[in-house]
C-alpha cells in the first residue's frame, strides 16, 4: 500500500497539502512525517484529537497496525497523548522525551555521576569539505565548535572526550559555556524554547588520535570508541552534533531492547 496525500483544511477553510511520500521510508514513518507536519503547522490545534484510527486509515489507504504503529512514535516523540475511550489528543511540544526503543530517555544518554567540562572558548568553524562530510551537513556554513571532557566525580582523570559541534541558529549558547552546566542539548532547549524528539547515535571503534591519546592516557595505535549523536528537533532539524570519545579497553555497551507486539 501506499501513503495517499489528501489535503486538510485549517480553521478558516486555508487547505494545506500533505507533504509527498518518500518510497523509501516505512508506511508508518511516512504517517509519521504527514502527522509531525500537521502538527507542527497548527492543522490540529494543541488540545484537539486527532481524527480516528478508521478515518486515517481511510485517509492513508494503510492497516490499522501501521497507524496504531505511527501514533506509538509520536507519542514517544510527545507530541500527543492517548487515552482509552478518547482518542488521541495533541499536546504542546515539550517535557521529557522517550526515544527509539522505549525504554531509555535522553538523559540515560548522560549519566547522573558524571561531570561535563567544557572548555571556556567556543570557537565558531568554517565548516570545509572534509569537516562537513564528516558532519553530514552541506560545506560552507559556520557552526560552533565545543571541546570538552566527562569525568566520573571520584576521580578527576577524564573518562571521556567530547568534540560538539553546534549549527549557527543555535551559536549563542556559545557564550553562555562556564555559567551553565549539564549537557548542550539541554542548554539549547532551555534558551531557545525547543525540545529534542530524537537522538541518533553512531558506535565504531577507530585509532587513537594524538590528542586524544594524551587526555586519555592512551599510547599511540591504541583504539578508541566513537560514539556520534545527532540530536533532532521534533521537527527533525539538527539542533547538535556531538562526537564521544572513550577508551576501548574499559568501554562497555549495554541497550535493552523490546519487542514491539504484533512484530516479528
Amino acid at each position: 500500500m501506499a501513503i495517499k496525500t489528501k489535503t486538510l483544511k485549517r480553521r478558516g477553510g486555508q487547505e494545506l497539502p500533505a507533504p509527498a511520500a518518500e518510497p523509501s521510508l516505512p508506511l508508518y514513518q511516512m504517517l509519521v512525517n504527514v502527522l509531525r507536519t500537521e502538527i507542527l503547522s497548527g492543522v490540529y490545534a494543541i488540545g484537539t484529537l486527532l481524527p480516528s484510527e478508521q478515518l486515517l486509515v481511510s485517509r492513508f489507504g494503510v492497516s490499522r497496525h501501521t497507524v496504531r504503529d505511527a501514533l506509538r512514535h509520536l507519542r514517544d516523540l510527545g507530541l500527543v497523548e492517548s487515552r482509552q475511550g478518547l482518542g488521541t489528543s495533541v499536546l504542546r511540544p515539550g517535557g521529557p522525551q522517550v526515544y527509539v526503543h522505549q525504554v531509555s530517555s535522553i538523559s540515560d544518554l548522560h549519566d547522573f555521576n558524571v561531570e561535563s567540562r567544557y572548555s571556556d572558548v567556543a570557537e565558531p568553524v568554517i565548516l570545509n569539505s572534509a569537516l562537513a562530510g564528516r558532519l553530514g551537513v552541506p560545506a560552507g556554513e559556520t557552526w560552533l565548535r565545543v571541546d570538552g571532557t566527562r569525568h566520573d566525580q571520584h576521580f578527576d582523570a577524564p573518562i571521556c572526550v567530547v568534540e560538539i559541534f553546534v549549527p549557527p541558529r543555535f551559536a549563542g549558547i556559545g557564550r553562555l559555556l562556564g555559567r551553565r552546566a549539564g549537557p548542550i542539548y539541554a542548554l539549547i532547549e532551555a534558551v531557545y524554547g525547543e525540545s529534542i524528539g530524537e537522538v541518533e547515535q553512531l558506535l565504531r571503534a577507530l585509532p587513537v588520535t594524538a590528542s586524544i591519546a594524551k587526555q586519555l592516557g592512551l599510547k599511540s595505535g591504541e583504539t578508541v570508541v566513537e560514539i556520534r549523536r545527532i540530536y533532532r528537533l521534533i521537527d527533525g532539524e539538527i539542533a547538535e552534533i556531538s562526537f564521544n570519545y572513550y577508551n576501548a579497553n574499559n568501554f562497555s555497551f549495554l541497550a535493552r531492547l523490546r519487542k514491539v507486539r504484533g512484530a516479528n
